[in-house]
């Protein structure tokens, strides 16, 4: 399953020593740091990998099948010596006798061309090979990517509570200099604001920890960055038609339907039988007699073991079929399972948008502006101001939610794992 890797890919970012987090988390973005978008990142992720070349290996294997499939039966020279001369009676030399004879195999039925059509379908499932090993990397990618975005997301929000807790600790370190606010309400302030920088950091640990996850996928020397938009570019509703899923383990699966029906036609053509003729010239004694021979040989018996193999090639097939339509039921489950959770979640998105948040911030407005009159205490602003923040880390779960199901579901598409183009073996 793909989340081992992305979980081993992570465990091994963990534990590096690089992975800690900088001393202002909340510091300017260095601009001349890379932006890596996650189609570049897909991209630099597959030419790394071993995966797709071990399926390329696969393909040139079957490739070679394929060609050795073309040969006929190899033909046969043969030189035989009888009647050696032995003692008393046998001692003369005139009996001896020198055959030379060449054979030949003769196919019937279709074998050869049987053979051809069945490595053909080989190679077609080898190359189903090389598709899921780059869906296999598109999809651990594409969920790091995701995360490490999430991750920068939460950052950005934490950095937004510094901002607020650092405004409100002076605001209230005037008032209580002032006498009109108690010490605990300062205290409280410092504590908001280092119980913030403290989050801000932990938020940027983990951010540069799912990068550097990311990046060991294509040995990145370099920090980078994630593409800023990422997240709120996904946010938009997109069609699906479930009956269009696909999926590289369907589309093996359909070529291993097509190479079982070749192995029965080649099992069929089995059932003919081969003639194996000779033709040779044998020498008889020291004189110059010679004779010309020729013969020929049919196998006996093979109808028989021809017709198991059939129906075992047919069961086969069968198994196959069942297999696939197991999996698009299973895939259809799992697509309409991504297509509700999306949608959930892009409701709830919008109501936190359009509802939710602009009510909240019209409370801390309410409560902020009250405490400056002396209506409300910072107990209120900091309630207030926490009905914000919850809703806020409440959108970008919902976020994740959204984009990792919509991925997921595009991830079902019959374009989303063709082979690219850099991934192509040569003939």
């Amino acid at each position: 399953m793909s989340s081992k890797f992305v979980s081993l890919a992570i465990a091994m970012a963990l534990s590096g020593a690089s992975a800690q987090a900088q001393t202002d988390p909340c510091g300017d973005v260095q601009e001349q740091i890379e932006v890596i978008p996650l189609g570049r990142a897909i991209q630099l992720a597959v030419e790394a990998d071993l995966r797709p070349e071990l399926a390329n290996a696969e393909v040139r294997a079957a490739r070679t099948e394929r060609a050795i499939a073309a040969l006929r039966p190899a033909d046969t020279v043969s030189l035989e010596i009888e009647d050696f001369p032995g003692s008393g009676l046998a001692s003369e030399i005139d009996n001896l006798q020198v055959t030379a004879s060449f054979s030949r195999v003769w196919e019937r039925g279709g074998k050869r061309e049987a053979r051809e059509a069945l490595a053909r379908r080989g190679v077609e499932v080898a190359g189903t090979r090389l598709a899921a090993a780059e869906f296999e990397i598109r999809e651990e990618v594409e969920t790091l990517y995701a995360e490490a975005a999430l991750a920068e997301g939460r950052l950005a929000l934490a950095c937004d509570q510094i901002a607020l807790s650092r405004e409100l600790e002076v605001v209230i370190q005037r008032r209580v200099e002032a006498a009109r606010d108690p010490l605990l309400a300062g205290a409280r302030a410092t504590s908001d604001r280092l119980r913030a920088e403290a989050e801000a950091r932990r938020h940027a640990a983990q951010a540069e920890n799912l990068r550097a996850a990311l990046g060991a996928y294509w040995l990145a020397k370099d920090d980078f960055r994630i593409d800023p938009d990422f997240l709120e570019a996904r946010v938009e509703p997109r069609a699906f038609d479930i009956a269009d899923l696909s999926s590289p383990e369907l589309d093996r699966l359909a070529k291993e339907q097509l190479r079982s029906a070749a192995l029965i036609e080649l099992e069929r053509a089995q059932a003919i039988t081969d003639i194996t003729w000779n033709v040779g010239l044998r020498k008889f004694g020291l004189e110059e007699d010679a004779a010309v021979i020729a013969g020929a040989s049919i196998p006996l018996g093979t109808g028989g073991r021809s017709e198991a193999t059939v129906a075992r090639a047919r069961a086969d097939q069968l198994r196959i079929e069942v297999e696939r339509e197991t999996l698009r039921q299973e895939l259809i489950r799992r697509a309409a399972g991504y297509q509700r959770a999306a949608l959930s979640a892009l409701e709830q998105i919008e109501e936190i948008d359009t509802v939710l948040l602009p009510a909240a911030n019209e409370a801390v407005a309410l409560a902020r502006d009250g405490y400056a009159r002396g209506a409300f205490s910072y107990l209120d602003i900091i309630s207030a101001q926490n009905a914000v923040d919850d809703l806020r880390e409440e959108r970008l779960t919902h976020l994740r939610t959204y984009v990792l199901n919509k991925a997921a579901l595009a991830r079902l598409s019959p374009a989303a794992h063709r082979p690219a183009p850099t991934s192509e073996t040569p003939e």
